[in-house]
């Protein structure tokens, strides 16, 4: 409704007069082809196309609805980590004493305290072992003693986003997380039988093989198989039965089957026993001991590492963590999700972008309340392409047909390694963002969400590289 006393133009009359620039919705036809081929109305699309050094748009559609983004919304918590804590930024892993030292014997408790490292895989953790027994540590007579109170954060329920608690992408954020939680379980056809192992392996847990060869053409590695996981008070077992095919060749999955402070736990102890020392307790969650003494400190991988893994991998919890520690400043001040959103807005609003009504959940995508629209995006990638940190950034996103999560798609075209682009997919939704160097040689920022209840995986690629395919061919002045 005009406010009293304005007068308003008939809706005909006030698209005559507009600007043809401002009619930029109206699709390519290669596009809107391609829209209709799949049965996505260009109501459920946002498509935001900027010549990135004449900053100007070239084809706007719906760039002001707000849209559930996915994994999109990475590039936002990775450019603004860059921009406030720096490429070279590292997070320290620390271990102290609760007890006395005693010759080779720590009598007492190991303390690990996390600081959010998102990035504390098995290897780097080995490091720390082969460090704290190189101190002298052989025998730990107390516990493991986990200190994770970097973060003040809600439990994370693993099957709350779609009932799949096993699978890495809902493995929540914890300070103190190691390895993302993961168990690889590799099934190999050897020797005339399946041999299986778990990388790495766990101190407790036990494989119990019952997998059976059989012979014929391999139609399926993920049919005719599965596996459970039985637990009791100390030990983990790990059945798997059915048949599997000696043609079928190895392969693996990658699933987390125990919660984040018990697998770090049972990787420490057997990483510890097999160093030569020996943990003759548990583990339990809590603070720091008062009077607790500093017996090592480790740091992350830097900042700019770790965004690479974030986007072209589009590793969640690691997202999640980075989020989160947009608002870990000190450790006597908890970082906490609202604590992090607040961070987020004000570095936005530093940057003079406004999106009024954006909503980041965990800064990972693997939400069904993110919003944000196509036009804030793209004023994004803007920032990042004046941004200091611009070669950091862009290397951290997917080259189309060579690496990442792009590596497969568009290899027979003239995209080869000149656009650099992050997808995301939820139920519904399928998104990209990122740069295109076009046949013109000109740099362009592309942005498209598409949320539909038409949508899928398959149906998103398409639609994707067809805007990726015009955007090349593009010659604008």
């Amino acid at each position: 409704m005009a406010p009293p006393g304005r007068w308003r133009l008939p809706v005909w009359l006030l698209i005559v007069l507009l600007p043809i620039s401002a009619l930029a919705d109206a699709l390519p036809s290669s596009i809107s082809q391609t829209l209709k081929r799949y049965g996505i109305p260009v109501s459920d699309i946002s498509i935001e196309v900027r010549d990135i050094e004449g900053k100007q748009s070239i084809l706007s559609v719906n760039s002001d609805v707000y849209r559930n983004p996915a994994s999109v919304i990475k590039l936002l918590t990775t450019l603004a980590a860059l921009e406030l804590l720096g490429p070279q930024h590292q997070w320290k892993t620390r271990y102290y004493v609760d007890g006395k030292i005693r010759d080779d014997e720590l009598v007492g408790n190991l303390v690990l305290k996390g600081g959010g490292d998102p990035f504390l895989t098995v290897d780097r953790l080995w490091s720390h072992v082969m460090t704290l027994r190189g101190l002298g540590i052989r025998n730990i007579t107390g516990n493991l003693i986990i200190d994770n109170t970097l973060y003040d954060i809600p439990k994370h329920d693993r099957s709350a986003f779609d009932d799949a608690p096993s699978r890495l992408y809902n493995v929540g954020p914890d300070a103190a997380l190691v390895n993302f939680s993961a168990n690889r379980l590799v099934i190999q056809p050897l020797a005339g039988r399946i041999s299986v192992r778990n990388e790495p392996p766990l101190e407790g847990m036990k494989l119990i093989n019952h997998l059976k060869p059989k012979s014929g053409k391999c139609r399926d590695k993920t049919k005719g198989w599965g596996y459970r996981v039985d637990q009791n008070a100390d030990n983990i077992e790990v059945r798997l039965e059915g048949a599997y095919s000696m043609n079928c060749g190895t392969y693996s999955i990658s699933r987390s089957l125990l919660p984040n402070n018990e697998y770090t736990y049972r990787l420490f102890k057997q990483l510890w026993i097999q160093s030569g020392g020996t943990l003759n307790g548990y583990y339990r969650v809590s603070p720091l001991p008062k009077n607790s003494q500093l017996l090592s400190s480790h740091p992350s991988v830097p900042l700019s590492d770790l965004i690479t893994s974030i986007n072209k991998y589009s590793n969640n919890v690691m997202t999640r963590m980075l989020f989160l520690n947009l608002d870990a400043e000190n450790e006597d001040d908890p970082a906490t999700l609202s604590g992090a959103r607040s961070k987020l807005a004000s570095w936005l609003l530093s940057n003079n972008i406004e999106i009024p009504n954006l909503y980041v959940d965990n800064g990972s995508g693997l939400s069904r309340t993110t919003q944000i629209t196509s036009k804030g995006i793209a004023e994004l990638l803007e920032l990042a392409w004046q941004s200091l940190y611009r070669p950091e950034f862009l290397s951290s996103l997917p080259l189309v047909a060579i690496d990442g999560t792009m590596r497969s798609r568009l290899r027979n075209s003239p995209l080869v390694a000149r656009a650099r682009i992050k997808t995301g997919s939820v139920k519904g939704v399928r998104s990209m963002a990122g740069y295109v160097i076009a046949n013109n040689g000109k740099p362009y920022s592309v942005t498209v969400l598409i949320q539909s209840s038409n949508i899928t995986f398959q149906k998103g690629n398409q639609i994707q590289n067809a805007v990726l395919e015009w955007l090349y061919s593009v010659n604008n002045p």
